[in-house]
């Protein structure tokens, strides 16, 4: 089987993403369920995510914990590497007040729905991250990760 590498871009970049995303808008690739499904029911509106915190959140462990995880977990599919598809996905998600993930999408496409819906299915199975804070209190940010597909 090929070996695969998985080039992340650093923290920095995640951020340039982010005020990138700010400017773009585009649309989710098809009906991809975007998060898990409950029995509780929302009795208050969800709070506006901010694009910038005053501590942003961060993945349990910081940004090498995050490359590792993702390089760990992340399936290359088998028909996009027969096909030699490369590219890099940019996931848009919300870092909810607790950690969690949610309102996951592909902010800009790989250019192959497999490894976009790949990198969606990682970004939405990540564990609880540490929560943004503005002004001492949690806040719910939004947050754009690159993921990068390339075989060697």
């Amino acid at each position: 089987m090929k070996k695969l590498a998985l080039f992340l871009i650093t923290a920095i970049a995640c951020m340039a993403c982010t005020k990138q995303a700010e400017k773009q808008q585009t649309t989710p690739i098809e009906e991809v369920v975007m998060a898990e499904e409950t029995d509780e029911v929302a009795t208050e509106p969800l709070e506006e995510a901010l694009p910038v915190a005053e501590q942003m959140p961060e993945f349990p462990g910081g940004m090498g914990e995050l490359m590792k995880y993702l390089g760990e977990n992340i399936q290359y599919p088998t028909k996009a590497q027969d096909n030699h598809w490369e590219g890099v996905a940019v996931c848009q998600f919300i870092v909810e007040k607790d950690g969690s993930i949610n309102e996951a999408k592909i902010l800009q496409s790989s250019g192959y729905q497999l490894l976009d819906v790949e990198a969606l299915r990682v970004v939405l199975n990540m564990p609880k991250w540490t929560a943004g804070m503005q002004n001492g209190d949690s806040v719910r940010v939004q947050f754009a990760l690159p993921i990068s597909f390339k075989l060697q």
